[in-house]
C-alpha cells in the first residue's frame, strides 16, 4: 500500500488564515495605544529637557530668552527663544551659527546663511508628528523647520481683562502667582497648510500668505498687534481639539496625543492638560494676576 501523504485541508489552511487574521486585527489597537502612549511620554521628555534649558539660561542671564535686543541687526531681534536655548540643549554649535549667520543677513529665513531655518531640532517636535522630521516647503516657496511647542504669550479674556505670560523674556521675581500654577509653554502642531510654527526666526507672523504664529501665541482680538489670518475669526479659546487639515486650529493649544495637551510650568514640571481646562488657561498664564485655579479632574 502506498503511504498516505500527511498535510493540511483547503479549509483548514483557510481556518489558520482566518485565525491569523483575527490575531492580528485584535493586536494592532492595543500597539496603537502603545506606541501613543510612548509618544505621549517622549513628549513629555521633550517639554521637560525644555524646561530645564530655560532655568540654566535664566540661571546665567537672569531672565528668561530671549536676551534683550541691542539694536536691528541684534540676534534678539532676529531669532527665536529657542534659538538662545540651544547651547544649554547640546547644540552650541547650531547656536553659534544662528548668531554669525545675523551679521550676514537680516532675513532670518534667508538661507544660507541661517541654515538653522532649515535645520530640524528633534526636541522641539512632538515625536506624534512624523511630519516634522525633516524640513518642509510651503506654496509660498519657504522651506523651514518647524516646531510643536509655541510661549503662552498672553491675551485677552471674553470680559475684556488682559491677561500676559511670563514669556517671552521674563524674570522667575515676577512670578506672584506661584511658579507650579504658571503656564510657559503649551503644544499646537503646525497645520498641513504650514502657516505656522516655524522654530528658528523670532518674526511671529509673516503677512505673505497670513503665516503664523510661529514661537508664541496671543489669544483674543489683540488687533493690529496680531494680525490673523482673514478666513478665521479671533479666538479666545485658548486650548481645544483640533485638527491639521483645518489652518484655523494654528491660533490655540492642541496636540495630536487626544484629550488634552501637555504644558510646561515656569517650576519646569510637565503637566497633560485636558481641553476642559479652557475656561482656567488664563489664570494659568497670568503670572501675576493672583487668581485662584483649581484644575478640573
Amino acid at each position: 500500500m502506498g503511504r498516505r501523504q500527511s498535510g493540511m485541508t483547503m479549509l483548514e489552511t483557510l481556518l489558520v488564515c482566518s485565525l491569523v487574521s483575527l490575531l492580528i486585527s485584535l493586536s494592532i489597537p492595543a500597539l496603537l495605544r502603545v506606541r501613543a502612549a510612548a509618544d505621549r511620554l517622549r513628549c513629555q521628555s521633550h517639554l521637560r529637557q525644555i524646561g530645564q534649558a530655560l532655568h540654566l539660561h535664566h540661571n546665567d542671564f537672569v531672565r528668561f530668552p530671549p536676551p534683550p535686543a541691542w539694536g536691528e541687526s541684534s540676534p534678539a531681534n532676529r531669532l527665536s527663544w529657542m534659538v538662545f536655548l540651544l547651547p544649554y540643549l547640546d547644540h552650541k554649535a547650531l547656536y553659534d551659527d544662528a548668531v554669525r549667520a545675523c551679521d550676514l543677513a537680516n532675513n532670518p529665513m534667508q538661507v544660507p546663511p541661517h541654515t538653522g531655518a532649515i535645520t530640524v531640532v528633534r526636541l522641539y517636535t512632538c515625536p506624534a508628528d512624523s511630519r516634522l522630521q525633516a524640513a518642509q516647503t510651503d506654496e509660498w516657496g519657504t522651506t523651514a523647520a518647524f516646531t510643536s511647542y509655541v510661549v503662552a504669550g498672553g491675551g485677552i479674556t471674553r470680559e475684556g481683562r488682559r491677561y500676559q505670560g511670563i514669556m517671552p523674556g521674563g524674570k522667575l521675581e515676577l512670578v506672584l502667582d506661584g511658579t507650579s500654577n504658571t503656564v510657559c509653554i503649551g503644544e499646537r502642531p503646525p497645520p498641513d497648510s504650514l502657516q505656522g510654527g516655524w522654530w528658528y526666526p523670532h518674526l511671529v507672523y509673516d503677512t505673505r500668505g497670513d503665516r503664523g504664529p510661529n514661537g508664541v501665541l496671543y489669544f483674543g482680538p489683540i488687533i493690529p498687534y496680531v494680525p490673523f489670518d482673514p478666513q478665521c475669526a479671533p479666538t479666545y479659546r485658548v486650548t481645544g481639539p483640533g485638527r491639521t487639515r483645518n489652518p484655523c486650529d494654528r491660533f490655540h493649544f492642541w496636540s495630536l496625543h487626544g484629550g488634552g495637551s501637555h504644558f510646561l510650568f515656569v517650576d519646569g514640571s510637565v503637566r497633560f492638560l485636558t481641553y476642559g481646562v479652557d475656561p482656567h488657561m488664563p489664570a494659568l498664564i497670568s503670572f501675576n494676576g493672583g487668581e485662584p485655579v483649581t484644575l478640573p479632574d
